[in-house]
């Protein structure tokens, strides 16, 4: 009881640089043929989302207002196939999501458990259980998140954001401009957050790990 009353995680001021992503990132490099199956199916689908938004436009303009049956029907009738083929990818990626958390979460798991068979008996003198077996199951479980659905979210925010700017420009560049000036503000915001929120993660880990 003294051992884990006395015991004191390291405190860790590590920034989160493009060197520490590659090294999580590389977790998936046996299972690139997955990976390039998920970041296809998420490409699509985010792509899609933005693509209906400009066939709601076509459907207002080219058969609503000009009162065109047939172009109504044709756009309906593109809508309603890309509709499948995103229900198709949208169960793809969600599957290859589940499939790669589950074989990355193993995996790290298992070179963490190899790695404590070699280590000495006083590590374990002075390290809490509780500590240990923490690290192994709720980092691993968040280092399995991160490379599968943080991935997906890096993915998904690049091509829908993409894809929006593309077809703002194309319809209205001028006032795209404008929607853009707000950008380099939610930027600052978003970078200050990061740093806040980092710190803030670090503590309740530490008190999870003594729980």
């Amino acid at each position: 009881m003294s051992n884990l009353i006395e015991f004191e995680e390291e405190e860790f001021t590590t920034q989160f640089n493009g060197q520490t992503i590659l090294r999580i990132v590389r977790q998936l490099r046996p299972y690139w043929l997955w990976v390039l199956l998920f970041l296809t199916a998420v490409a699509g689908v985010s792509f899609l989302e933005s693509y209906f938004t400009y066939l709601s436009k076509r459907i207002i303009d080219e058969a609503i207002v000009a009162q065109q049956i047939d172009a109504l029907w044709q756009i309906l009738t593109l809508y309603g196939s890309l509709i499948l083929v995103q229900a198709i990818a949208v169960f793809t990626f969600i599957y290859v999501t589940g499939l790669l958390g589950e074989r990355v979460r193993y995996d790290l798991r298992k070179t963490l458990f190899n790695h404590l068979q070699q280590l000495s008996l006083s590590y374990y003198n002075r390290t809490p259980v509780g500590w240990i077996m923490s690290r192994v199951t709720s980092d691993t479980d968040r280092l399995a998140e991160l490379v599968t659905w943080g991935l997906l979210d890096v993915v998904w925010a690049v091509m829908n954001v993409s894809a929006a700017v593309y077809f703002m420009m194309r319809i209205n560049w001028p006032l795209a401009l404008i929607v853009f000036a707000i950008i380099p503000a939610i930027t600052i915001v978003a970078i200050q957050f990061k740093k806040r929120i980092i710190v803030e993660y670090r503590q309740v880990r530490k008190i999870n790990s003594k729980i």
